[in-house]
């Protein structure tokens, strides 16, 4: 209870690069915060998201994704142990 899935962000390419996408991140993770949310996990690029403090953890696990590519961030909580599912939406391939 409390965990968060977050995605995806997305900017089209021509506007990549003016810091749209972290100040869209910034914005995403004050409003869990303020939420009282306890945590959050993406999958997504580590290059672009370690930047705000996510990192992959060994207690949660997100079944078929690399773990370098699974990411969580905390809220000053401890991280669970879990398998984590996102909705099933999230699993569209098309």
């Amino acid at each position: 209870a409390g965990w968060f899935g977050l995605g995806p962000i997305s900017v089209l390419p021509e506007h990549q690069g003016r810091g749209i996408g972290s100040r869209l991140m910034r914005e995403a993770l004050q409003r869990l915060r303020d939420s009282g949310a306890r945590g959050c996990v993406l999958v997504g690029d580590p290059g672009f998201y370690q930047r705000f403090r996510f990192r992959s953890h060994t207690t949660l696990a997100y079944p078929d994704v690399p773990a370098e590519v699974f990411l969580v961030l905390t809220f000053a909580q401890a991280v669970p142990t879990a398998i984590v599912t996102f909705h099933p939406a999230f699993g569209a391939r098309e």
